[in-house]
């Protein structure tokens, strides 16, 4: 546990704020008095988003070094600055080896779900540094714990990244800066389409977020993630019989 965030008057920065699970996010954000921003690639839903949402919206690629440094500017120069950044855009594709793999495809995924993070908190951080609530939120999985054989991609730079939250939490401790994990279960997104038995709808894991910085968690776990973490905990070997076949 670590100390509350206030939210009000906050200002927020939401990757992939424009659909799913990142609007549902931005939303709630935006209602618990956040100033909010919110990234993606398309230049339109960036547009609707500011239109619909009231948010701040910049049309940024993740993977592109320079994107993220122009982003950065821009959140000084719209917002003053930033306070919390919510690490949520990724995609998550099958992968076959018997099947042939698409290399280019197979280092996007790595590149937005696992280096985009890095990369984006990194040009950020001089931002983060100057507030006095900063917060960096990494959107993980329970695919982090245990891997399901048709998205090895996509489970690996999901552990990684949770690797990477629990490393730069101690290293950033000093600073004042926060690093929150928030691991959802199975989500009705887009992305999920056509295997959402039993997921739950983004407004869930977004009022999830919303409690647990209230409350200071370090590691926010959504609906049956909090059992599935319980069950990896006692029995690793049973958790993972669970989901590899998935």
């Amino acid at each position: 546990m670590s100390a509350p965030i206030t939210l009000a008057g906050a200002r927020v920065l939401v990757t992939g704020g424009t659909r799913g699970i990142g609007r549902a996010m931005a939303e709630a954000l935006f209602r618990a008095g956040a100033k909010v921003a919110v990234c993606a690639r398309s230049r339109a839903d960036v547009a609707e988003a500011e239109q619909t949402l009231g948010v701040v919206g910049f049309a940024c690629d993740l993977t592109d070094p320079i994107a993220v440094a122009e982003l950065a500017a821009g959140l000084e120069a719209r917002l003053g600055g930033i306070d919390v950044v919510v690490h949520n855009a990724g995609i998550q594709r099958e992968v076959r080896l018997t099947e042939g793999v698409d290399a280019a495809e197979v280092e996007l995924e790595i590149d937005l779900n696992l280096l985009a993070p890095m990369r984006l908190t990194a040009a950020l951080m001089p931002l983060l540094r100057r507030s006095e609530r900063a917060a960096i939120v990494h959107v993980t999985s329970i695919l982090a714990l245990a891997p399901k054989q048709v998205a090895p991609v996509y489970c690996a730079t999901k552990a990684g990244l949770r690797s990477w939250t629990k490393a730069i939490r101690a290293q950033l401790a000093p600073e004042g800066i926060r690093v929150v994990e928030l691991v959802p279960p199975l989500v009705k997104t887009a992305m999920t389409e056509g295997r959402d038995d039993g997921a739950v709808p983004p407004e869930v894991v977004a009022e999830a977020l919303v409690r647990g910085l209230a409350r200071g968690r370090d590691e926010i776990r959504v609906g049956k993630a909090k059992v599935f973490a319980a069950l990896h905990r006692l029995s690793p070997g049973l958790a993972e019989q669970m989901m590899i076949g998935r």
